[in-house]
């Protein structure tokens, strides 16, 4: 309360005080007149005024008081207010200790300012070194420049170093005309990839020279299974153009030689296309004396796959291949054909994505090489045969078996061993065993399903005749398995194998019993691009969704595209090209007809 507002208190106080006197001193007035009208009266009521402005007078407080009622309540309020500044100043004095106490627990908990003031302190003695360094190299400057300014006549300089060039290249000279030492680390590098190319090729020769019964067994399969006519007393197969089988097999392997390997195993570009004539220098330079290289072993190992494989499209054109046609069938198959689809299936040994093929790239498998071998053979020789039209020649398949068949079990046997043993010599113990043992699950399966289809659908000898087909293709198609599969899985493939087999090898071979193996290598060559799909580790018969099916499916009719469009582009030339088709296909029926006659 301010003095001013006091002081109109008191004043208050003060004009009540003699409003009630003055009302008192009436009072008395009135009682004295009272009295005198009546004594009693006027007695009595002179006493209750008394009374009542007694009370009113004892009832105000006197201004002393109210002024020390409020002095001292002003009193209670500066010390309460000191008080409260006390307290808070205790309070502020609390909080910043505490936030001193919580300064320091944050920096003692927080290790990034003490490294990061160990980091600018060790940037600091990096800067301080770096100026040294700076200094000596000035000072190396300001020396070398003089040393160069003194060196005085720039001549005698010129001369003393074409002197130490000299010799030096006399040094090389002689280095070059002695032997190599063992120790020159580059010599040493070159003689090691020599040996291991050469230990590569070693490995491979057993598996090429067993390889080889391919081929054999593909030809006597044909002969078998065409028949022995009796009047003609020959084999309807060897009417074949001998020549042209010789120069498809030569024209395979020349082929692959100059063109295929480098196309296959050759630098990639982009996982299109190898270098073709990469390897031919070191191809020429083979001899007994000097050491392999190292596409030798690679040669060695692919060789008998692409010999079996033209033999294979030779035997389906029969008789209509002539010996230029025979030459350049050889040579298309062998030089680009199957060495394009290997290069775009090949996953280089060093892991590197650039020199892998397309198809591995985008997550295509080819287990065991079978896609790459068999589906764009197999696909090659049903094309070129569809190319060349219907045979001209040939004895018309009656369904009957073939007139040997112990000449049949044996070509089965050799394409057995042709096919399966040189992946056998070439894997490690384990390996070898698990795939021999696939193998024969999948040949069983091939045949029972076979053998079932055939009973329940067809009659009479006719229902055995697609045993030996439906063998080759379970075989054929058995290492694309791998060497993780089971037993069972196996059989289940080779179940599935022989039920493509028996429903579409007719469709594929178009009553042309030379088309037999062709149709079982194609059949064979689809389903071991389906296997990973189907009974791989990720395939639908161990889960619910195959998620390797579309690819598999696209590089399976890549292969097929790939091997039908070549063979058709071949069969169309051998028609319209003269001199690539044989003339004795057209007159072949004539003298049949002429020794049917001469038997009746």
């Amino acid at each position: 309360m301010s003095p001013t507002d006091s002081a109109i208190a008191v004043q208050g106080r003060r004009r009540g005080g003699a409003a009630a006197w003055s009302a008192a001193l009436l009072m008395v007035l009135l009682a004295a007149l009272a009295l005198a009208a009546s004594p009693r009266a006027a007695v009595a009521a002179a006493a209750t005024a008394a009374e009542g402005a007694a009370d009113e007078a004892s009832a105000e407080p006197s201004p002393e008081e109210v002024l020390n009622g409020l002095a001292q309540q002003v009193d209670g309020l500066d010390q309460g207010l000191k008080t409260q500044q006390e307290q808070i100043e205790g309070n502020r004095q609390a909080i910043a200790q505490q936030g001193e106490r919580l300064d320091a627990e944050l920096k003692r908990m927080d290790p990034m300012s003490l490294r990061l003031d160990s980091l600018a302190q060790q940037l600091e003695q990096a800067q301080a070194q770096l100026e040294k360094h700076e200094s000596r190299i000035e000072d190396n400057s300001v020396k070398l420049y003089e040393t160069l300014m003194g060196s005085g006549d720039t001549a005698q300089a010129i001369d003393a170093l074409r002197a130490k060039v000299q010799g030096l290249e006399r040094a090389l000279r002689r280095a070059s005309a002695a032997p190599p030492a063992v120790e020159n680390g580059a010599e040493t590098g070159a003689a090691d990839a020599t040996a291991a190319g050469g230990e590569r090729a070693r490995a491979a020769l057993l598996p090429a020279a067993l390889g080889l019964l391919l081929p054999a067994g593909i030809l006597l399969y044909a002969v078998a299974r065409a028949g022995w006519p009796a009047a003609a007393g020959v084999p309807a197969a060897a009417r074949m153009s001998a020549p042209a089988l010789l120069l498809a097999l030569g024209g395979a392997a020349l082929g692959f030689m100059v063109l295929g390997v480098g196309i296959r195993d050759g630098a990639s570009s982009g996982g299109l296309l190898g270098a073709p004539l990469a390897f031919l220098p070191a191809l020429f330079r083979l001899s007994p004396d000097a050491g392999l290289p190292d596409i030798a072993g690679a040669l060695l190992e692919q060789l008998p796959l692409v010999v079996a494989m033209a033999l294979l499209v030779a035997v389906t054109a029969g008789p209509r291949l002539s010996a230029a046609g025979g030459s350049l069938v050889g040579v298309v198959l062998g030089g680009l054909l199957l060495p394009l689809f290997g290069h775009w299936t090949a996953l280089p040994a060093g892991g590197d994505a650039q020199a892998a093929g397309w198809l591995v790239r985008h997550g295509f498998s080819d287990s065991g090489g079978v896609v790459s071998a068999a589906l764009v053979g197999g696909s090659a020789a049903l094309g070129l045969a569809l190319g060349l039209g219907r045979r001209a020649a040939g004895r018309p398949d009656t369904g009957a078996a073939g007139h040997e068949p112990a000449l049949l079990v044996v070509a089965v046997l050799l394409l057995w061993i042709g096919w399966l043993v040189p992946r056998l010599a070439a894997a490690e113990a384990d390996a070898a065993a698990a795939l021999m043992l696939l193998s024969w699950a999948s040949a069983v399966g091939a045949v029972m399903t076979s053998a079932l289809f055939g009973a329940l659908f067809r009659g009479g000898r006719g229902r055995l005749r697609g045993l030996p087909a439906a063998l080759v293709a379970g075989v054929v198609a058995a290492p694309a398995l791998g060497t993780q599969a089971g037993a069972l899985t196996a059989l289940i493939f080779g179940a599935l194998v022989g039920l493509l087999h028996t429903l579409f090898a007719p469709l594929l071979q178009r009553r042309d019993t030379a088309a037999e193996p062709a149709a079982a290598f194609s059949i064979a060559g689809l389903c071991a691009a389906l296997a990973p799909a189907l009974v791989g580790p990720n395939g639908y018969l161990f889960m619910p969704v195959a998620e390797d099916l579309p690819m598999q499916l696209l590089g399976a009719g890549v292969a097929s595209a790939l091997g039908l469009g070549g063979g058709l582009l071949l069969g169309l030339a051998l028609r319209l090209m003269p001199g690539l088709s044989s003339a004795r296909a057209a007159s072949a029926k004539r003298p049949q007809a002429e020794a049917a006659v001469t038997a009746a």
